[in-house]
């Protein structure tokens, strides 16, 4: 699933985008071009991707980590079409907050924060369902998904107030 670093504006960091696109784009990448050949050549297989809900949307201290997600989602609704005229599945799972130690590192809000043991269930219901996205927690993925057809001066304005400036 990657990784992610806050990086707010004062920060902005060739470095840290640059870690964050290596580690979470170019991990994806690196292991796609591993096996998508092979899937395609044997016309079978299921692919399973992790992106996050931070990909939907642009949120503040978070453009790196956000941008990596975004390509993420992006790359596989580009693959879904080819890959499926190949007999290849393609499933991309976009998960909100999931209580792990990776997360209990974030000094941040993290709304509608669940177990792991839900972040499964969900993953599951998904996969039998035959869904190409599972995106969960549902109430935190249908915020984000309406964030996306906010307009952009509605958009900032909440964004701003997430920063308290």
């Amino acid at each position: 699933a990657g990784t992610h670093i806050q990086m707010p504006a004062e920060e902005f960091s060739v470095e840290t985008f640059r870690t964050l696109v290596e580690t979470n784009l170019m991990g994806t990448v690196n292991g796609l071009a591993q096996i998508i050949k092979r899937f395609i050549k044997r016309k079978d297989g299921h692919i399973v991707v992790v992106a996050s809900l931070a990909g939907y949307r642009g949120l503040p201290t978070s453009a790196a980590y956000g941008a990596t997600k975004a390509g993420i989602i992006n790359m596989c609704e580009a693959l879904k079409p080819e890959l499926e005229y190949h007999g290849v599945r393609l499933t991309l799972i976009n998960p909100g907050f999931v209580e792990t130690p990776l997360t209990a590192k974030n000094e941040f809000p993290m709304p509608f924060l669940i177990s792991v043991e839900q972040a499964v269930a969900h993953i599951m219901r998904g996969l039998e369902r035959s869904a190409f996205e599972i995106a969960f927690p549902g109430r935190f993925a249908w915020l984000m998904k309406i964030l996306k057809i906010f307009p952009d001066r509605l958009y900032f304005a909440l964004t701003r107030r997430m920063i308290g400036k």
